[in-house]
Formats: C-alpha cells, sequence, structure tokens
C-alpha cells in the first residue's frame, strides 16, 4: 500500500496554500464513503499503522496532517452539524499528533509546523477554541516568518482576538499582518470589523458602568436613610425560619 507523503493545498482542500495535494486514492484512509465505526482494526488502519513504522517523524507527521486534511473536507460536506463537530475535532487531533511528531525530527522544516498550527488554529475557530486559536495562529507566525501563507495565520490570529475581545492584540496583529495581505478585500473587511467590534466593547464598558454608578448610589442612599431613622442592622432575630412571628388565624 502507498501512502502519499504530500501535503494537501489551498484552504478549501483543508490545507493552506503552498502545499501540493495529497492524491486521495493512494492514501487507503481516505475512504470514499464514511470512515468505518471500527476504523482501528479495518485491514487499510493496520496497513497504515505498519507503513508508519518504518516512516521518519517527519514522514509520518506528513501523514497524520494529510488525514486532517481530509477530516476537514469530510467536516464540510458533512450534512449534520454534529457530524460536522466530529469530523472537526478529529481533524484538531491529527495536527496535534502531525505537530508532536513532527516536532521530534530535526528534518522537519518550519514551514511545515506552521502550517500545521495554521491549520489547526482554523479548526480551533470552527470550534469556537478562540483561546487555542489565538496561541495556535501566534504559533504559525513565528514559524511560517514572511511566508504568503502566513496572511492566513494574521488573519485567523486576529479573528481569534476579536472572539476574546481583545481588540489591542486584534489590531496589533491585523496591523502587522497587512503588509503580507496585499490589498486582499477580505483582510480588509477585518480591519474594519477591529474597529467596530472596539466600539461595541467600549458601549459595553460604558453601561456596565453607568449601572454599577446607580446600583452603588442606590446603595448609599439607602444607608443615608437608615442612619437617619436611627435603625440598627444586626444578626437575624429569628434565625430558625418556623419561629418567626405569624398571623394566627384570629389576626
Amino acid at each position: 500500500m502507498k501512502v502519499s507523503g504530500n501535503a494537501s493545498g489551498g484552504e478549501g482542500g483543508g490545507g493552506d496554500a503552498g502545499e501540493k495535494k495529497a492524491s486521495t486514492s493512494n492514501c487507503s484512509l481516505f475512504w470514499d464513503e464514511e470512515q468505518p465505526d471500527d476504523f482501528e482494526n479495518h485491514p487499510d488502519f493496520v496497513a497504515m499503522q505498519a507503513a508508519m513504522e518504518e516512516y521518519t517523524p517527519f514522514e509520518e507527521a506528513e501523514a497524520w496532517k494529510n488525514q486532517g486534511n481530509d477530516r476537514l473536507r469530510m467536516a464540510r460536506k458533512a450534512a449534520h452539524q454534529r457530524m460536522k463537530r466530529k469530523f472537526q475535532r478529529e481533524a484538531a487531533e491529527l495536527y496535534t499528533r502531525a505537530i508532536r511528531t513532527g516536532s521530534k525530527d530535526p528534518e522537519t522544516p518550519n514551514s511545515f509546523l506552521g502550517i500545521c498550527f495554521n491549520n489547526r488554529a482554523q479548526v480551533n475557530i470552527l470550534l469556537t477554541n478562540f483561546r487555542s486559536a489565538l496561541e495556535d495562529a501566534e504559533e504559525a507566525i513565528k514559524l511560517l516568518g514572511g511566508e504568503s501563507a502566513s496572511k492566513k495565520a494574521y488573519f485567523r490570529a486576529v479573528k481569534a482576538a476579536l472572539a476574546l475581545k481583545d481588540i489591542e492584540k486584534a489590531r496589533a496583529l491585523g496591523r502587522t499582518g497587512l503588509p503580507l495581505a496585499k490589498g486582499d478585500k477580505e483582510y480588509s473587511e477585518l480591519m474594519e470589523e477591529i474597529e467596530k467590534v472596539d466600539k461595541e466593547v467600549k458601549a459595553e464598558e460604558e453601561k456596565e458602568s453607568e449601572e454599577a454608578d446607580k446600583s452603588l448610589s442606590t446603595a448609599v442612599q439607602f444607608a443615608i436613610l437608615l442612619k437617619q431613622r436611627s435603625v440598627k442592622l444586626g444578626f437575624p432575630s429569628f434565625p430558625d425560619i418556623q419561629n418567626k412571628p405569624y398571623l394566627d388565624e384570629d389576626g
């Protein structure tokens, strides 16, 4: 059985631009139909595992990454949200395996690890794991340097930071990535979104501050009123609710 070690290309194919497309016909784990429930005992999977034992860590990492790309494609095609989430979680785990395994091999290019982090950032955004997405995207930026693929890393980092309402980080990342965007419309719209979210956050903070001031003012007024009437506060006179005074039938 031959396993393709090429990386999948294009975000539309589950990976990032600049990578070569994997030949899914060469990898038996890319089933034509839905993945078998007991896939770990499937002959093709067993054969894949055996083949991986002969791989270098980098080659094994490429295989894990290809499977992650495949899960993203399956997630996009899934009709039900439950299945989408299932495939997305599997993709995140497979990218994690690719990163962990590839990091063991000194021959693994930083660009490969950067793309794995970048792809996992995208999955984490889909799963609304925004803190993890931001961390992955920032790591991808470091590893990819000035490569064109890092534009997506900046884009995803900004999206995650916005979701976390971290306006300053979103703005800083967005401006740093601008030279790589080169007039990209989607990137420009995201930069406009930063200012929109910034206004919304400031409005929310102002509203919360006004409500807090109003609440404090009410409490202060109540305390002044109690003092004016010489009302003293202490512990409850009737700690047991059953012993509290009550009106009988005769009033």
